[in-house]
């Protein structure tokens, strides 16, 4: 048995806090409480997460009760895409990034909110239910490229935080070459990423190389996010 594991739960905190947090930000040009109904996100919109939490969770565990099919169902067939697939998964990121996996096990949440957020600390990820199971995988892998970038350049590489977020974002589109066998649907990243996704898509054809590659992101960086509302960079 593979030492390394994926656990896809359902958790009613765990989803609440997804509404909070996104509810109370702007990140990556995205202001995410519009992609909810006003009548929820009035009651979380500039709230403290106790003060949101006497709100939504009763009113998750209210859609939980009449969606209960529909969740465990989604559950347990993203949890047997796992399974069978983990360890392939994790072999290739790490022959792609050239480095071990930062951490063995990872705990993934089914979240109401239309937004996949992580927790690297824990190595926490959250899966939009209406996605399909297929592309909850699609989901994870962008947010384990995220991870090892996280673990091992963060504190290596001369960015400020809003630069490190532009890059880390736009480095994901690699995944749509190295794991095209794999994954059901294209990583498209954010509007504002896409001028240095192009470059650094053209840049991996040519070198296969990620260590370079972001060496190069890093080059070319100024010219591709200059300009920006700094809040719409961070996370």
């Amino acid at each position: 048995m593979s030492k390394m594991n994926v656990g896809v739960k359902i958790n009613t905190k765990k989803d609440a806090w997804n509404f909070w947090d996104a509810c109370n930000k702007v990140s990556h040009g995205v202001d995410w409480k519009t992609r909810i109904d006003e009548n929820v996100s009035k009651n979380i919109i500039g709230k403290s997460r106790k003060e949101s939490y006497k709100f939504l969770i009763p009113y998750l565990k209210n859609y939980y009760k009449e969606n209960k099919d529909i969740l465990v169902k989604l559950q347990n067939q993203t949890q047997n895409i796992f399974n069978e697939k983990a360890d392939f998964l994790f072999e290739k990121m790490q022959k792609i990034t050239k480095r071990k996996l930062y951490r063995k096990c990872f705990t993934c949440f089914l979240t109401t909110f239309p937004r996949c957020a992580y927790d690297y600390k824990s190595g926490y990820i959250w899966f939009y239910i209406n996605l399909s199971a297929e592309k909850c995988t699609d989901v994870f892998l962008h947010e384990l490229l995220h991870f090892q970038f996280i673990k091992y350049f963060r504190d290596k590489i001369d960015l400020d935080d809003r630069q490190f977020e532009f890059l880390k974002e736009s480095l994901t589109v690699i995944l749509n070459s190295e794991f095209n066998d794999l994954m059901y649907g294209e990583d498209r990243g954010y509007e504002i990423h896409q001028e240095l996704r192009s470059k650094l898509s053209d840049y991996w054809t040519k070198t296969k190389d990620f260590d370079k590659l972001i060496d190069y992101g890093i080059k070319i960086l100024p010219s591709c996010h200059s300009g920006l509302d700094p809040e719409s960079i961070t996370k």
